[in-house]
């Protein structure tokens, strides 16, 4: 299969949409769609996961159930994520997400796949919950502090061809914390690497390389 001319473009369209159902909490159940039931992979801060059901256990504060059906496409710009008319039993809430993407690289691969490396920072914003308007002073400060500062993360994705559209076979997240306390601190950054068997070893087919560094003081 020749590899895909417009992967940059399918990269950034598959990142807008991804993160803007996972940023919903309305929409972050139907991530589901996205991965495959078997051989979808994720690496979420060193935790290993197979298949669709598992990883959206980890996505998700509670577990939730499908019933198949038909496909759906929804059309991206260069890009198709099958959506299924799947149907929630369970009443989910989520916590939001503030979200900054600071780079987008993509690779096209050879099977037609592509390759997205994705460097950004996000918030957790905690929701408020019914209070009485004697205890507000009193919990404002709690409120104001439990708003966490914006945490750098590495995000990588590979999507797979299917048919005219994709799913994720693997995914990777990992926040961008070190053990340091250093005035002046050694650069971090990310590199991902996919290597390719060639007899009994490996040669790198891709590599993505990025400074982990944000427009923010």
């Amino acid at each position: 299969m020749a590899m895909n001319v417009p992967y940059e473009a399918i990269g950034k369209g598959f990142v807008q949409q991804y993160y803007a159902m996972f940023d919903d909490p309305t929409q972050r159940p139907n991530l589901i769609n996205m991965y495959n039931a078997e051989t979808s992979f994720m690496t979420f801060e060193g935790l290993q996961i197979q298949g669709a059901i598992k990883i959206m256990e980890k996505l998700t504060v509670s577990k939730v159930s499908f019933r198949r059906s038909e496909m759906n496409a929804v059309a991206v710009p260069h890009i198709h994520i099958f959506v299924s008319k799947s149907v929630m039993r369970e009443s989910l809430s989520f916590q939001k997400i503030n979200r900054i993407i600071t780079a987008i690289d993509s690779q096209p691969m050879f099977d037609g796949g592509v390759l997205i490396n994705v460097l950004g920072r996000l918030q957790r914003v905690s929701s408020i919950p019914q209070i009485k308007k004697k205890t507000i002073q009193r919990l404002l400060m709690i409120v104001q502090t439990d708003e966490d500062q914006p945490h750098a993360y590495i995000q990588t994705f590979i999507l797979k061809p299917i048919g005219t559209s994709f799913y994720v076979q693997h995914d990777i997240f990992r926040l961008a914390l070190h053990d340091t306390a250093d005035e002046d601190p050694p650069h971090a950054f990310s590199q991902c690497f996919v290597l390719k068997p060639m007899g009994n070893s490996y040669y790198c087919q891709h590599d993505i390389f990025r400074l982990n560094i944000h427009d923010s003081a």
